[in-house]
């Protein structure tokens, strides 16, 4: 291993301790939640949720705790197969950089561990109601189970991940869950004979960086390479060039309140009548709801005695995994922040009636549509098809974060955004990452999403057990959470009218 992968392999600086440097992604989100620890609250905190429910004996507690111990079980066995789940970041003053520290367990053992890192919740809420409700970013990861009524002799139960984005990414979280399921079913239903390793030699299965685990060489200076220049180039004069369209949103609040989501869901039948529209459109469901979103800003904007063009902007998430060496390409190595976002803006330009003037008709609505979605599909096949893509995607990572606050003070809060706008990650059909049954475990409803405290809607689509759900992330200082379902709801009505 040659630099200038050297500062990120783990070395162990004491007796149980091991660190290295962190790259740019993760230099990214550590950035960004240092910035907005004034607020109390961890900017793009990961929250990975699944329902699960396993047939159990409804006469016996112990049926109950059977459950509870091989989920226990089965996270302790992660905490070897993934001890980067049980790591952290912190800067550190005297070489004035940030490092990511694992440590292996102290005197108390797993015991103080399990107990800090998994826990039970009864409070009569369901998990999308607890996500809801400001819960708490743990410095390790941690795993918070909801307990819900049973039904028909059915343990149910809502399980949240919750972690610094700098640990693990959106779909990483999926595989975890899917490693974690994988091992609760043996648990559960061999707990004499599941394997328990020896915790000392783990660290040899902490995950590098991604720079590392797809052999990233460093720009010298990454202002100075010309694709890099071209790129960021386009993106300054897009902004620069048009009125940008944005989404309404409260003003006043300074310091953001709540992280929320809202979701809706349509049925197998829906979603297979959506899929296969979209294929006549030869574009991905993606493309077409992402459309459908560069519409629906277009159609919030004030209208004015005259039509005028306005421009959506927006970029892509980019799951790096495949770009990655063995191993770290495969689920063994799903505690790590293995993404990008696209270098290149998407620019639609959309025009907005004038006040008083009638509406487009269908024919004109659907002829709009038809060319937005070719715009997204070509920026999406762009993408995949840059082969420069993924050489300057820690530059992307470098030039889009701040300075770190290195003081002991919280820094102030960062203004909101006045012009915010709305944009899309796709998980895609999530039972190729999360397997719905794990032995006796039946899982349903599997979701993601970063802690939103800007003033945008991040929305996600993914599919699972043959229904589509699209939901939408917001901040509740400065959205009401009927606007975001709202604006959920339109987006997906205009594509089912259009489809």
């Amino acid at each position: 291993m040659q630099p200038p992968y050297e500062p990120f392999t783990w070395r162990q600086t004491k007796s149980g301790r091991w660190e290295r440097d962190v790259d740019e992604v993760e230099q990214f989100y550590t950035t960004l939640a240092k910035r907005f620890q004034g607020s109390g609250r961890v900017f793009f905190a990961l929250t990975a949720h699944v329902s699960f429910s396993i047939a159990t004996d409804p006469t016996s507690d112990a049926n109950e705790a059977r459950v509870l111990n091989a989920l226990r079980i089965a996270w302790l066995r992660l905490r070897y197969d993934h001890p980067t789940i049980a790591s952290w970041v912190e800067y550190n003053h005297d070489a004035k950089k940030c490092h990511k520290i694992y440590e292996t367990f102290g005197g108390e053992g797993e015991t103080a561990w399990l107990k800090n890192t998994f826990q039970v919740i009864s409070n009569n809420q369901s998990g999308h109601e607890w996500c809801n409700s400001n819960p708490p970013v743990p410095k390790l990861p941690t795993l918070f189970l909801i307990k819900r009524a049973p039904v028909d002799g059915h343990f149910r139960a809502d399980l949240v991940l919750r972690s610094h984005h700098e640990i693990i990414d959106g779909i990483g979280s999926l595989h975890l869950l899917d490693n974690l399921f994988k091992c609760a079913s043996e648990a559960f239903d061999r707990p004499e004979t599941f394997p328990i390793p020896e915790f000392s030699d783990e660290w040899k299965n902490l995950s590098p960086p991604l720079k590392t685990a797809a052999s990233i060489p460093d720009l010298d200076v990454p202002e100075q390479d010309p694709t890099l220049r071209s790129i960021m180039d386009r993106n300054t004069a897009v902004l620069e060039e048009a009125e940008i369209a944005q989404i309404p949103h409260q003003s006043g609040a300074t310091v953001p309140g709540y992280h929320k989501r809202v979701s809706l869901t349509l049925s197998e039948e829906q979603t297979q009548q959506l899929l296969a529209a979209s294929k006549k459109l030869d574009a991905s469901i993606t493309h077409v709801y992402h459309a459908a979103i560069a519409i629906i800003v277009r159609d919030l904007q004030t209208r004015e005695h005259e039509k005028r063009r306005v421009r959506y902007i927006s970029y892509s998430p980019i799951n790096e995994r495949s770009q990655c060496k063995e191993p770290y390409n495969k689920p063994q190595h799903a505690a790590s922040v293995y993404h990008s976002v696209s270098g290149q803006s998407l620019a639609i330009d959309l025009t907005v009636p004038a006040l008083g003037k009638s509406n487009p008709t269908t024919e004109e609505r659907k002829a709009e549509f038809v060319q937005t979605v070719k715009q997204v599909k070509d920026y999406y096949l762009n993408m995949r098809d840059d082969k420069e893509h993924i050489r300057l995607v820690p530059s992307y990572w470098y030039l889009s974060t701040p300075p770190y606050p290195p003081g002991l003070e919280d820094p102030p809060v960062p203004p909101p955004n006045p012009a915010p706008s709305a944009s899309i990650a796709s998980l895609g059909v999530i039972e190729h990452i999360l397997a719905p049954t794990h032995g006796k475990f039946e899982l349903d409803d599997p979701w993601v999403t970063g802690d939103e405290l800007g003033t945008g809607l991040g929305l996600f689509l993914g599919t699972f057990r043959g229904r589509m759900s699209l939901s939408a992330a917001f901040n509740d200082a400065w959205h009401d959470g009927n606007d975001a379902k709202d604006f959920v709801t339109r987006c997906n009505d205009l594509v089912i009218e259009m489809l």
